[in-house]
């Protein structure tokens, strides 16, 4: 960015007002999830504007103010810039549970000569033949 860039810097939603997880295929084919979170709109009395800071994981490089001229045009305005988002990706499920890579912790651990904890641990797989019983 220019030196004599106005826009506020931003690194963390102090107020988030809306949060969840968005799982979808980029254009590219890409599957992904990633975390939204909108904050609440913040007054800018040096532009005399208003500002609604937005994050989406892996889509924006940082937390990113979207103005407009009073805390209801700038959240519009944070809308729309989400639903620009939903439009271009498809197969998008809100919602979505970010996931946790629990076969690849385990391998880890094993590397290191830890044995897995009971609940990433396989249980035996129970024969269905009669023969067992």
């Amino acid at each position: 960015m220019p030196e004599d860039d106005w826009r506020p810097k931003l690194t963390v939603i102090e107020v988030p007002i809306a949060d969840d997880y968005w799982r979808y295929t980029t254009p590219e084919g890409k599957r992904r999830t990633s975390r939204l979170t909108v904050g609440q709109p913040v007054h800018f009395p040096q532009e005399r504007c208003w500002y609604t800071p937005v994050m989406i994981e892996g889509h924006l490089a940082k937390v990113t103010p979207i103005f407009g001229q009073g805390p209801v045009d700038a959240l519009m305005n944070a809308m729309m810039f989400i639903k620009r988002f939903n439009d271009e990706m498809r197969e998008v499920v809100s919602g979505a549970k970010p996931r946790k890579d629990v076969k690849k912790a385990t391998r880890q651990k094993m590397q290191r000569g830890k044995v897995p904890s009971d609940r990433t641990r396989k249980k035996p797989s129970r024969s269905s033949s009669r023969a067992n019983r």
